[in-house]
């Protein structure tokens, strides 16, 4: 029943020129039933998940019980990389990576499905490293933080 809710919500959001990054149907502490539509694309904001949920409700109403709740959110700004394809699609892009020779964030340089290229600080100095994409056993895109020198001597942390 809810497969063919998920296909058509994916049509409906490609129509969007948008991506279903995840459909799940959870409960909320064995009370509540809901259907957790994660949207991924440009640009996301409460509107645009507004008008998502109402088309959703209007067009597939016949295909969620009424015993559900939907539940349409943005996949965040740090969500897990879970596959070659995703990956590819942070180049040039600021992840977070966990292997046996590195742990930490980095931009992404490059990846030809084998070997990721990371340019990464050490002591503030800008350096490139290889990692094998197979033995990464953790990604995540990642929010770049800066810190700015403030008026009364403090480090004021600013997002980018």
């Amino acid at each position: 029943m809810f497969k063919e809710l998920e296909l058509k919500i994916e049509e409906l959001l490609k129509e969007m020129g948008l991506e279903l990054y995840s459909f799940k149907i959870k409960n909320d502490y064995g009370i509540s039933k809901i259907i957790e539509v994660l949207v991924d694309g440009e640009n996301l904001n409460s509107n645009n998940l507004e008008l998502i949920h109402t088309q959703i409700r209007d067009r597939f109403d016949d295909l969620v019980p009424e015993d559900y709740y939907l539940e349409v959110s943005t996949v965040g700004a740090e969500r897990p990389i879970r596959n070659e394809e995703e990956l590819k699609k942070q180049i040039g892009k600021h992840i977070f990576l966990v292997s046996p020779q590195f742990k930490g964030t980095g931009d992404l340089i490059s990846f030809d499905g084998e070997e990721i290229v990371l340019e990464i600080r050490e002591k503030n100095i800008k350096k490139q490293i290889k990692i094998k994409y197979r033995v990464a056993s953790q990604m995540r895109t990642a929010v770049r933080m800066w810190k700015k020198w403030v008026k009364n001597r403090q480090f004021q942390k600013i997002l980018i």
